[in-house]
């Protein structure tokens, strides 16, 4: 019986590295289109910085978005997520556009205290973010006033000051 000699074959070498380039290329190319570009010359303004929410009220929560140049941004989305300090709570909001770089929310806050918004507007590939501190002042309020993207229940561990305020009612 004889037997045929096969020249040695580079093809599947090539080939190989030639697909892992092309998927390493494409992967290079995705992730450099589609990456988010933080913009820092842009200023946020809080209508509500000096004043104190009440727990169980719709806020109307308003912020006012400007570039460097002082003119109203027109982002493409705006959110934000409103957190109160050693509780677990993370209310979730999507603004609504009203004019010139003004947006607004309605939120109910449930607990009293120092609150937190973690703002994020997006405009292209360019993101925004900032954060707000404000105060929020009340009693606990029921599971039926609450807000319904408020997660918050009182089996979850509280702070000292919110046990009080439910223990004295």
């Amino acid at each position: 019986m004889m037997r045929l000699e096969r020249e040695p074959s580079f093809r599947w070498p090539i080939l190989t590295i030639g697909l892992c380039s092309i998927l390493f290329l494409s992967f290079f190319l995705i992730t450099l289109t589609s990456s988010e570009e933080l913009e820092t010359q842009w200023n946020l303004s809080f209508a509500g910085a000096d004043e104190y929410f009440q727990t169980g009220e719709a806020i109307d929560f308003h912020i006012f978005l400007e570039d460097e140049f002082g003119n109203g941004i027109e982002a493409t989305s705006v959110k934000a997520v409103f957190d109160r300090p050693h509780t677990v709570h993370q209310i979730e909001k999507v603004f609504s556009r009203f004019d010139h770089g003004l947006y607004g929310a309605e939120v109910v806050f449930s607990v009293p205290g120092e609150w937190i918004a973690m703002i994020e507007a997006k405009k292209g590939n360019k993101v925004y973010r900032n954060q707000v501190l404000f105060q929020v002042s009340g009693p606990v309020v029921s599971e039926s006033s609450r807000d319904p993207k408020d997660h918050f229940h009182l089996e979850q561990p509280l702070p000292n000051e919110i046990k009080r305020s439910i223990e004295n009612r």
